[in-house]
């Protein structure tokens, strides 16, 4: 088995990658809460750590990777009363487009995939667990945690508890005995969804849900957490302070967390108005050049999102789709003789913490040592086949659509033919045009010594 080293939070340093059962890796990233489309900030952990998976099971592990989806929320519930509808109307809507969106981003769904609606007795199980244990408290509107109980509040964030007291403001909830204690258990207010429970009709907490889902699917302790840096502090803290008080555990033995995505500079923000959703993006852009987007910047930088950075992307996706279109021809055959060098180098960076920006630099190395011996069959095959394997783990290569003999391919060839014509009679601006009106369409045109060829790119 490979040796991986990551950046664990918990630890704030790289260490060894290890799990408690041998071979095997239980592993819990955080979902959406469906309420609206998710968009490219939240689009990267999910492909990022789509890779992880992949990955580790590409280097032999068995993986049980843990996705949940957050169906009931204070968002959704607002949500459906702005639209006049049932709250659960909202929750299925978008449950179904995000699931859509991630296919259409080629991502592997999960291996489960629990909603907090269908686990409601497993986290009043496990509020009655830390209740015997003295960690929660009953308030007007709900049932709290006592995070000062737990002695070990903060460890992940790096956050002291005397510190966040004292610069906390004063919270809308004076019964609180900490302003930083938690709802495990909201009671039901007129209109809202409510469940039973030994304290009242309510509903969850949202931190309540994912601890009770990933200890459900875990048999008790993770060996992987992973969500974006802003779910640190305090949902992930918060996970960690309920299911080790209930246990007595360790929760998760490592954590990882990706940095934000930045539009143009700023940080996204509904009143800015610059938020991207995958659903309008993919409309634009094919999900191969979103997914090099993602990986191109190391997934504990901030990635900007712009017009370069879309460019960058593409360029990237035009070599692999030029490669691709030159040696279609060609049949793919594995020789570990000629690829064993690239796949020593691509695996030294993933082993680094995940280094997908490192990867794409060995990704083209080996398609420049095609090029360079594109005399010699063996190697173009062999090079055609690790690349094919290697997309296993990152779904970036291009799918050129074939060509087929109907009235749109015929209508591309006259075009080329005229174009040819602009040229002879030294009409660049009319040549151009043509060029640059089918690149919109998604016909990229080649010119080469034997005359232009195109491909077909889906935009």
């Amino acid at each position: 088995m490979e040796k991986v080293f990551i950046y664990d939070t918990m630890a704030g340093r790289k260490v060894e990658f290890s799990t408690k059962e041998p071979g095997k890796v239980k592993y819990y990233s955080c979902g959406p809460t469906v309420y609206n489309y998710i968009h490219i900030g939240n689009a990267r952990p999910f492909v990022f750590f789509d890779i992880v998976r992949r990955y580790l099971e590409k280097i032999g592990y068995e993986v049980v990777f843990i996705q949940n989806i957050t169906d009931i929320d204070d968002k959704i519930i607002q949500k459906a009363n702005e639209n006049g509808v049932k709250w659960n109307d909202i929750s299925e809507k978008y449950a179904k487009i995000y699931l859509e969106d991630l296919k259409a981003l080629k991502v592997k769904p999960a291996t489960v995939s629990p909603k907090a609606t269908e686990h409601i007795d497993e986290m009043v199980e496990l509020i009655k667990m830390l209740e015997k244990k003295g960690y929660t408290y009953v308030t007007s509107d709900g049932v709290y945690y006592r995070v000062e109980k737990f002695v070990g509040y903060g460890k992940l964030s790096k956050k002291n508890l005397d510190e966040l007291r004292a610069g906390a403001r004063i919270d809308v909830n004076s019964e609180k005995e900490n302003p930083y204690d938690f709802a495990l258990w909201k009671f039901s207010k007129v209109g809202e969804p409510s469940w039973d429970s030994p304290w009242g009709a309510g509903r969850p907490g949202w931190h309540i849900e994912c601890s009770a889902m990933s200890m459900k699917y875990a048999d008790g302790t993770l060996d992987l957490h992973s969500g974006g840096q802003d779910l640190i502090f305090p949902h992930h803290e918060n996970e960690i302070a309920q299911a080790e008080a209930a246990t007595g555990k360790t929760f998760s033995r490592h954590w990882i967390h990706n940095a934000y995505v930045n539009m143009n500079g700023e940080k996204m923000s509904k009143s800015l108005g610059n938020i991207k959703t995958v659903h309008e993006l993919l409309k634009k852009y094919p999900a191969e050049v979103l997914r090099i987007l993602l990986l191109s910047t190391h997934y504990r930088k901030v990635l900007d999102f712009n017009d370069y950075a879309i460019e960058e992307a593409f360029k990237k996706y035009d070599k692999l789709s030029n490669f691709l279109y030159e040696f279609s021809d060609y049949t793919p055959k594995e020789n570990v003789e000629i690829t064993s060098q690239f796949s020593e180098k691509l695996k030294a960076f993933m082993n680094d913490d995940f280094n997908t920006s490192g990867v794409f630099g060995v990704i083209f190395d080996a398609i420049s040592y095609a090029y360079k011996n594109r005399e010699n069959t063996e190697i173009v095959e062999a090079i055609l086949c690790w690349l094919y394997e290697w997309d296993e783990v990152f779904s970036i290569l291009p799918k050129n659509e074939e060509k087929t003999e109907d009235i749109s391919n015929k209508l591309i060839d006259l075009l080329i033919d005229v174009r040819q014509k602009e040229k002879k009679n030294k009409n660049y601006e009319m040549a151009d045009y043509i060029r640059d009106q089918l690149k919109e369409l998604g016909v990229i045109l080649e010119d080469t010594p034997k005359g232009t060829r195109y491909k077909i790119v889906k935009n």
